[in-house]
Parts: C-alpha cells; sequence; structure tokens
C-alpha cells in the first residue's frame, strides 16, 4: 500500500513564552516491510533542526525556538510504501511457555514492569482468564488477550490521562489506545512474552472509515516478539493485527519512549494543543519525491502574533531580559503525551 499521511501539530499558549526547545519523533521508521519514500518537515516559528538516532532505532529531530512566540505550528509529511504481509500469529510454531534464559539480551527491557505498565492483583486476575496452558502457541494467547480486552474494557475518552498507569483502566474499566496497548503489553509481560509499544498513524478502511478507531490522530498498538518471525503487532483498540495499513513510526517499552512531541519552554503561559492526521492512498509514486526536507510552514498575516516591546538602551534591555531569565520558571511541555495522542 502506497501511503501519503500529513500530520499536523499546533502548540499554543495564552501569553508569549521564549526558549522552547523540542523533540519530535514523526518520522516513520525504515524497515523490511515499510519503506519511507519521502518525508518532510516544516515548522512555525522556523529553526534550525538537527536529528539522531534514539537508542531504539527511532529518528528523533529537535529544534529551538529562542525568540517571543505565543505558539508552534508542525506539519509532516510522508510518502510510505508498506508490504506488510497479513500473518496469522495462531499458526506460527511459537509456544508458551518462552524459555527466557534463550532470548537474546535485547529484549530483556520489554520483559520489564515499568512506568505505566505496572503489575497489580488486578492484572494477575484478568490474565488468569486468558487460561494459559503449557504448549499452547504464542499467536493463540495474543488473539485471547485482544478479544479479552474487547470484552471487558470499553473505549472512551475522557477516562484518563496522558500519564495512567494501566492500574486506571484496570478500575475504571475505560480509556483509549494508549490504555488499551498498555494493558495489553501488561499482560503479555505478566506472562514473559516479549512486548513493546508501537506509535504510528493509521490509514482507514476507505469502504468503511467506522472500522477503525484512532485514525484521525496518532495511534499506538503493541508488537509481540516470536522467536521464529520476529516482531508482530496486535491492535487491542480495533481487535486487528496490525496490516499494511498501519505505518509505524517509533517503538518504545511504553509511550515515554515515543511521543511525538515533547520539550520544554520557558514562561508561565498555558498550553493548549490540537493534532490531526490525513492519509490517503496513491496510485503512482510521485515523480518530485526527496529524502528529507525540512522547512518554513508559511503564517498568514492574521496569524502572525504581534508582540509589542518598548525601546531600551541595550544595557538595559539586557538586564530585563536576565531579570526575565532569572524569574521565569522552566516549564514541562506536557510530556505532550498529548491529549490528542491518547484520546483517539
Amino acid at each position: 500500500m502506497l501511503l501519503k499521511i500529513t500530520h499536523e501539530t499546533e502548540l499554543s499558549y495564552n501569553e508569549p513564552i521564549v526558549e522552547s526547545v523540542m523533540e519530535l519523533r514523526m518520522f516513520p521508521r525504515q524497515e523490511n516491510h515499510q519503506h519511507r519514500l519521502s518525508f518532510e518537515l516544516k515548522l512555525s516559528p522556523y529553526s534550525a533542526v538537527n536529528s539522531y538516532f534514539d537508542w531504539l532505532g527511532n529518528t528523533v529531530h529537535t529544534f529551538t525556538v529562542n525568540q517571543l512566540h505565543q505558539s508552534i505550528r508542525i506539519r509532516t509529511t510522508s510518502v510510505v510504501e508498506t508490504e506488510r504481509m497479513m500473518l496469522v500469529p495462531e499458526a506460527l510454531p511459537d509456544t508458551w511457555p518462552m524459555q527466557e534464559n534463550k532470548l537474546d539480551y535485547r529484549l530483556w527491557d520489554f520483559l520489564q514492569f515499568g512506568g505505566p505498565v505496572v503489575a497489580s492483583d488486578a492484572l494477575a486476575d484478568l490474565s488468569r482468564a486468558l487460561a494459559p496452558r503449557n504448549g499452547i502457541r504464542i499467536g493463540e494467547l495474543g488473539q485471547r488477550m485482544i478479544r479479552l480486552i474487547n470484552m471487558r474494557f470499553e473505549y472512551e475518552k475522557g477516562v484518563t490521562t496522558s500519564a495512567s498507569p494501566v492500574t486506571e483502566i484496570l478500575e475504571h474499566r475505560k480509556g483509549v489506545c494508549q490504555d488499551f496497548t498498555h494493558l495489553f503489553i501488561a499482560l503479555a509481560r505478566y506472562l514473559k512474552i516479549p512486548a513493546r509499544y508501537v506509535s504510528g498513524l493509521l490509514h482507514p478502511d476507505d469502504t468503511d472509515r467506522e472500522r477503525f478507531r484512532g485514525y484521525t490522530q496518532t495511534h499506538a498498538w503493541a508488537e509481540l516478539y516470536f522467536p521464529s518471525t520476529g516482531w508482530i503487532g496486535f491492535d487491542p483498540t480495533n481487535s486487528c493485527i496490525a496490516g499494511e495499513n498501519f505505518v509505524k513510526v517509533a517503538v518504545g517499552r511504553d509511550y515515554r519512549d515515543v511521543p511525538p512531541n515533547k520539550g520544554l519552554y520557558r514562561g508561565n503561559a498555558k498550553e493548549t494543543i490540537q493534532a490531526s492526521v490525513h492519509s490517503e492512498v496513491l496510485q503512482t509514486i510521485p515523480s518530485d519525491l526527496f529524502p528529507e526536507k525540512i522547512a518554513p510552514l508559511s503564517t498568514s498575516a492574521s496569524q502572525k502574533p504581534r508582540f509589542f516591546l518598548r525601546t531600551v538602551n541595550s544595557h538595559n534591555q539586557d538586564h530585563v531580559q536576565q531579570q526575565q531569565q532569572e524569574k521565569s520558571p522552566l516549564v514541562q511541555q506536557q510530556q505532550q503525551q498529548q491529549q490528542y495522542r491518547f484520546d483517539l
């Protein structure tokens, strides 16, 4: 499937701020079954952008906006070709329990509880409903986890937050894609099956747009590790195996490793965020593609912030600026564990 995906984010502040330092994880991964053909990042206010690979192989773009500003707009446009085969996980030969001493050491992090993925008595009780037995196939356990979550839990926005541990969805029996994914991972790790979190983008079924939840914004699903095959994606929110309409952007132990954007700013302003994702199927590969492009995002005159500053001599200006920096706290940017990211 050849997809063009546009992801737009706008961070707004109720008063001017300075020194926004941002990290973005919006660059689709390059993998065997997913080929990133083009990526464009546009920013307003424009700033120099650097990039690096994090410890999990995700691409991170970083930039700093030093001048006074009251909003940051980010738009990414990607062209991605996916060739993910629809596997039947239950048919794979891998069985439970897995022999941990024979697993690659690099899987150790994906077997541990931590952060929002926590063990509890309620999780233990839920895991017993899976009725695992020696010799059952890992794929069948994964499908049972999906069915169990969809049978026992309701998809509803506003019940949990971006920082909610799985104990909250276990208590309220309601949540969104992040909660469903964290719960799926918690069940897998309780059974000693390596599981990781995937942040990505989802193209809906063009013939039935109600089939999938989470396609209007960034989406989350999980992957289980199969020794015979590798990582296979399970989407507990949409009760399906990740197919070619799923585009992987970042992987991690849990959401803390993969937020689409996070950062710091200096000021006392309150932040709000709006985000959207639009995807379309392309019939042919465009001829004007480029591997990676970074450019300013045009802003209309009506959207340009207006700041009125009185003129002072350079000595007083430096003194005032120094006082402001000493008085203004660094405010963490809501980790943009952003409501758009979770209320899917």
